[in-house]
């Protein structure tokens, strides 16, 4: 069975609240990962609201990343759901701040080897100034993935 089925039919959209996400970017970038990216490093994306489509790209390729489904961890993780919680709020810190060596220290802090940007992270980090990445290119960042809708950038050490 091919789970990614309905992402390749033709218009297939998610209706997220926040706006529509095209699933053909995501799949495209998701099966580059699949057949690319070897071991697991750990990514970083959007982190959503419950019952969203989130942790998709974690989802797909196996790979962790910073944040999945934030409810799911701190239910296995009650004691320590303040840690999700400070997950949370650090991805959303690293997608939006404007301080280049802040955003490093993030992705230094959760050992981040792949950005990913897409549709949802547009949608869920509106205000963030998503060029910044490629400002870091050269300085930090490679750009390793792009089609219409999605970037993957490697954090280089």
């Amino acid at each position: 069975l091919d789970g990614t089925a309905y992402m390749k039919a033709e218009g297939a959209v998610y209706p997220d609240p926040n706006g529509p996400i095209t699933f053909e970017w995501d799949y495209w970038a998701i099966k580059w990962m699949q057949e690319n990216i070897p071991g697991s490093p750990v990514i970083v994306e959007a982190v959503t609201p419950l019952y969203r489509w989130g942790a998709r790209v974690s989802v797909y390729t196996g790979l962790p990343t910073v944040v999945g489904w934030p409810w799911h961890q701190m239910q296995q993780r009650w004691d320590d759901r303040h840690q999700v919680e400070s997950r949370v709020a650090d991805v959303e810190e690293l997608f939006i701040t404007a301080d280049l060596s802040r955003t490093m220290m993030l992705l230094e802090k959760y050992r981040v080897s792949y950005i990913y940007i897409g549709e949802q992270e547009r949608l869920y980090y509106p205000s963030a100034d998503m060029t910044k990445f490629d400002r870091m290119t050269g300085h930090g960042l490679e750009l390793v993935y792009e089609n219409p809708g999605v970037l993957i950038y490697l954090v280089r050490r």
